[in-house]
């Protein structure tokens, strides 16, 4: 079957994903914080964690459906955030994630399956589904395992990869379809680029190729407005 893609990823692309990056310290920091606090017991990691790493990530939870004008941001964060997550299940779900990871086309059922559960508990809390929040929030905890959605990785990983009916499937009995339409298609282009270049990519690397992309698609954009005046 012949794979028809938009946007060839180069060489060059590959090489800057690899690279250092400008903000590779804030989010070591990220990174650290969930590493030294991966338990959600403590009212005060939890917060920390979904605070910081939303707000970094411009998809903070306090933005919601039908906020209460009474209830202050901060307010929110200790009476609905942190009770809400720290009597969740969501250290099981991780936990149930394997430690290691030899094949991702079957061992990320697991993973996709806790995504969905914890777009459920942000909704719980927010009236929203924050896909892009849940994503993020879970690579902190697993930047071996969780690819990061939002609005440009969609966009991007549709112009490197071909059609998703060309792409294997990953047998979820929970999902969100989004999020497991993403990962299909960064599993596909994790193993396109570790077969045309010898480099197997992490979730954060994968991510930045498609920020170059997103970029790329943003200049192009731009020319041909130029172009059209």
């Amino acid at each position: 079957m012949l794979l028809t893609m938009i946007i060839g990823i180069t060489n060059e692309d590959v090489e800057l994903a690899l690279s250092s990056s400008p903000w590779d310290l804030g989010n070591a920091v990220l990174y650290n914080l969930c590493k030294e606090h991966p338990i959600h017991e403590s009212d005060e990691a939890i917060i920390a964690k979904i605070w910081l790493i939303g707000r970094t990530y411009a998809a903070a939870i306090e933005r919601r459906r039908n906020a209460q004008e009474q209830m202050t941001s901060d307010d929110f964060y200790i009476t609905t955030v942190a009770k809400t997550i720290r009597e969740s299940k969501i250290d099981k779900w991780l936990t149930d994630i394997p430690a290691i990871i030899t094949n991702s086309w079957i061992q990320l059922e697991s993973a996709i399956a806790t995504h969905k559960k914890l777009m459920d508990l942000f909704a719980e809390i927010s009236g929203l589904e924050k896909r892009a929040l849940a994503s993020k929030y879970l690579h902190f905890h697993r930047p071996d395992v969780f690819f990061i959605y939002d609005s440009r990785a969609r966009q991007a990983i549709n112009k490197v990869t071909p059609s998703i009916i060309q792409i294997p499937e990953i047998k979820c009995k929970v999902s969100d379809a989004e999020y497991l339409f993403l990962v299909r298609k960064c599993l596909w282009l994790e193993d396109d680029i570790a077969k045309r270049y010898g480099v197997v990519l992490t979730p954060r690397q994968i991510d930045k190729i498609l920020l170059i992309v997103a970029d790329r698609i943003k200049k192009s954009g731009r020319q041909r407005t130029l172009r059209m005046s």
